[in-house]
């Protein structure tokens, strides 16, 4: 059995590296990524023995893709393989809290878009963006619109979306990234808005930062019809990755961020 692949319908990051957060002496499969000369290892990890971020990349397995192409090509555009966020029951929203959402692919990618604006709650041209609510805990309809933009990461195949938490957010309250009670039609819709852009290192556009991920409709995976969110598949271990169903006390259910809460 090959201890690594080059499959654009499967997963292919070496076999040898741990899983599901697990980190040590090997690394972790959530710090590799395809590059034109092979599997890399995402620089300043624990494994590496140096902590600067900057470092040039360890190449794990030097791969050439079909026909002389390289590894990254072959892959075609890369994949959004999981998601993870921080569980929280004590997020402010009085306008200062703030939570992120972070994505991690099987390629770094180099993202254009206008950098974070605090206190963002509208359309933002030339930004990176998923569509969310604030919904309350009573009807679990929604108080205000959310919108994580994106925050940082080009360059890594690590992806980080931040939001500002508005005040007409409610004590108790949740934040969903689906279609709440008086919200608009959405499945966890990720858009680059004016002449933001998101590619591979190949230089492929990746058509799932303009796709819904989660639903039948979904646009994650290796297969490029995963519903990233709901799924096992973790980054860091925490598992929270999942939407609960969450009814309201008085009425309504709107599938919320797992382990989120506002104080």
């Amino acid at each position: 059995m090959p201890l690594w692949g080059k499959s654009t319908s499967a997963e292919s990051r070496p076999k040898w590296l741990g899983g599901d957060g697990a980190d040590g002496a090997s690394g972790e499969k959530a710090d590799c990524f395809a590059t034109t000369a092979g599997w890399a290892m995402r620089a300043g990890q624990a494994n590496s023995g140096n902590d600067n971020t900057s470092a040039q990349v360890e190449i794990l397995a030097c791969v050439s893709g079909a026909t002389g192409s390289t590894l990254s090509a072959t892959m075609g555009e890369a994949n959004v393989l999981s998601v993870d966020w921080e569980a929280t029951t004590t997020l402010a929203h009085d306008g200062t809290g703030t939570h992120d959402i972070v994505f991690t692919c099987d390629e770094a990618l180099t993202v254009t878009s206008v950098a974070y604006v605090t206190g963002f709650s509208g359309e933002e041209t030339n930004s990176w963006v998923i569509y969310g609510s604030c919904v309350g805990p009573t009807d679990m309809a929604e108080d205000i619109g959310l919108i994580y933009q994106y925050y940082s990461g080009t360059g890594t195949n690590t992806i980080t979306f931040r939001a500002n938490i508005h005040a007409n957010a409610v004590t108790d309250g949740y934040i969903t990234l689906v279609q709440p009670a008086g919200g608009g039609a959405r499945n966890c819709l990720m858009v680059t808005e004016g002449s933001s852009a998101v590619v591979d290192g190949n230089g492929t556009t990746c058509t799932w930062a303009d796709q819904v991920l989660y639903g039948g409709s979904a646009g994650g995976g290796v297969d490029h019809s995963t519903a990233i969110f709901g799924t096992s598949v973790v980054k860091t271990g925490s598992s929270v990755n999942t939407l609960t169903t969450q009814a309201g006390s008085s009425s309504g259910s709107v599938a919320i961020l797992t382990g989120v809460q506002f104080a």
